[in-house]
């Protein structure tokens, strides 16, 4: 039923507010004037400004992920989705249901080919989204809009795009009610739980309880059913890691749980002698390279679920394959455990012991690498990663917002940190730098009572400090810890598996990262800002910079480390 005529921004605008969504985060232009003036009439709808269409998209994935809603990003013609296309592909990659939308240029100039001009535009967004659109008419701004977050919010959700040329932002519209604005996809009952086959867990069940040396491996949509995968852990006895870091968008499982050893295939020899090998909510066997990538045990069966049927068997054909959500796979395997007549008592002694070594090697592991660290920052007279880990893990509080784009550093963060009861874990799968920072402004924003630390690499840092502005003139203080080791140290490891050695002292191009200012750079953006050097304050120092009202950065120069 139509209520009333309007503006296409208007529509705009009320289609977002249909949605529950107030918040638009982004960096405008000359094209966007329309939906500017609309929303300076409207009191309701707060606009996040940003200073780069990087840290704006980045920003609104942050928002989206922590605040578990929509983040909607509003960008400037060609240019600016240009700009933002990383980030895009970063939400991508990690599920993020972001609606990204662009002020096009105004359909004279682009019948003309005229200034910033792309008749396709939604072309450029394609590769990177779910739906990419252009809005051509005033009266269906409206109904596009609905649409892009319809699709974006459907599992699995994911980036969408729609651009709006300037003259239809301000052409009349007429304005649908309520109840037409609304996108079915964000209702509670929209969301419809897709369960695994019977048979198939039934099979996976008995495949699991048959096996002597089990394991389980845990992707990022398990991270929201934590309880149900220690139950299901506990069941049956088995060891749980996580799945390569490199696929982590989320850190699936509580560090803290004794059953949990880490990383899948970062120490080897805890997997090498698997049996049975269950992947639930992850993309199996995705290499980062193919001489580190993690693969299965010779002989080991495979047992992998997925909300996603085509990934299963993407890398190699499961002996149980099980299409469905996390959740719902997780409470039928652990029904099906139980229908089964559980684990026998022999067996279950038998784990708990393989699983106490296990725990004893990754243990000792870990003790080691934690020396190799502290002897490197000894060598070069800077602060140890551990030192660093041990400090952060004792100041977070309960239920902390962590985003790690600590890169080279990202293993021992992930390794070595107490993350705190209640935490989340962020990271991202695209690999696209600059989402650290201002994924962890806009999850403030989300969420302004939790505390946030961004964790980033130095030459991370300077991609997109541009989000300390907007923290501070949003009041959404973050801390942020950049890893200092002075250079891009994924680059000169790559450098030296070429090159056959552990350690290459040559001086390459594009490794090195001299003369930089941190301090003054995050200064300038309106953060405090330190540099620590000992590490014996870092801990303090963590702590203060928690309970400040404006954004922190803290400074940490580490060894220049190998693996």
């Amino acid at each position: 039923m139509l209520e009333t005529q309007t503006t296409g921004a208007h529509a705009f605008l009320a289609t977002l507010k249909a949605n529950n969504i107030d918040t638009l985060f982004g960096l405008p232009g000359s094209t966007e004037a329309p939906l500017l003036e609309a929303i300076r009439a409207d009191a309701t709808m707060r606009y996040i400004l940003t200073l780069q269409e990087t840290v704006t998209v980045a920003m609104a994935d942050g928002y989206a992920r922590a605040g578990n809603r929509v983040g909607v990003v509003g960008l400037h013609t060609t240019v600016g989705t240009m700009n933002g296309l990383s980030q895009i592909y970063n939400a991508a990659r990690d599920n993020s249901s972001i609606v990204v939308t662009a002020g096009h240029k105004d359909t004279g100039v682009l019948a003309n080919d005229g200034f910033c001009a792309l008749p396709d535009l939604p072309s450029l967004a394609r590769s990177f989204v779910k739906h990419s659109w252009q809005s051509l008419s005033s009266s269906a701004v409206g109904t596009d809009m609905r649409r892009a977050i319809n699709v974006a919010t459907a599992n699995p959700p994911g980036p969408t795009y729609l651009a709006i040329p300037e003259d239809i932002q301000a052409g009349a519209a007429d304005l649908a009610g309520p109840g037409d604005q609304r996108a079915f996809a964000s209702e509670a009952n929209a969301h419809l739980e897709r369960r695994p086959d019977a048979k198939a867990v039934a099979e996976a069940v008995r495949m699991l309880l048959a096996a002597r040396r089990p394991m389980l491996v845990l992707g990022a949509s398990t991270a929201a059913h934590a309880k149900a995968a220690r139950a299901f852990a506990e069941a049956l006895e088995l060891p749980v890691f996580a799945i390569e870091r490199t696929q982590i968008s989320e850190l699936p499982y509580p560090v803290s749980d004794p059953r949990y050893l880490g990383q899948y295939g970062e120490q080897r020899p805890l997997i090498a002698d698997a049996d049975c090998v269950a992947v639930i909510g992850a993309r199996a066997f995705f290499p980062f390279s193919t001489e580190s990538a993690a693969k299965l045990p010779e002989a080991a069966k495979l047992i992998h679920a997925s909300a996603d049927a085509a990934q299963i068997g993407w890398a190699i054909v499961p002996d149980v394959g099980l299409a469905g959500d996390a959740g719902p796979v997780l409470a039928d395997l652990i029904a099906a455990t139980a229908a089964a007549g559980g684990l026998p008592a022999q067996a279950r002694a038998e784990r708990i012991a393989r699983l106490e070594d296990l725990r004893t090697q990754y243990r000792a592991a870990n003790a080691k690498d934690r020396a190799r660290h502290d002897e490197l920052a000894r060598e070069a007279g800077a602060v140890s990663l551990v030192a660093l880990t041990d400090a952060l893990g004792a100041a977070l509080p309960p239920g902390a917002l962590i985003f790690d784009e600590a890169i080279s550093s990202s293993r021992a963060l992930l390794r070595h940190t107490a993350f705190p009861e209640n935490s989340r874990v962020f990271r991202t799968n695209g690999g696209s730098l600059g989402w650290g920072l201002p994924a962890a402004v806009g999850a403030k924003i989300a969420c302004p009572d939790r505390a946030v630390v961004a964790v980033v690499g130095d030459g991370t840092f300077h991609f997109t400090p541009q989000a300390l502005w907007t923290s501070a003139q949003e009041k959404a203080p973050v801390l942020t810890i950049v890893v200092d080791n002075s250079g891009y140290l994924a680059v000169k490891l790559s450098i030296e598996r070429h090159l056959g050695v552990d350690k290459d002292s040559q001086q390459h191009p594009g490794t090195d990262l001299p003369a930089l200012d941190h301090v003054a750079v995050a200064r300038g953006y309106g953060a405090e800002a330190m540099r620590i050097d000992d590490p014996a304050k870092l801990q303090a120092a963590i702590a203060t910079a928690l309970k400040s009202d404006r954004s922190t950065v803290i400074v940490v120069p580490v060894p220049n480390a190998r693996r």
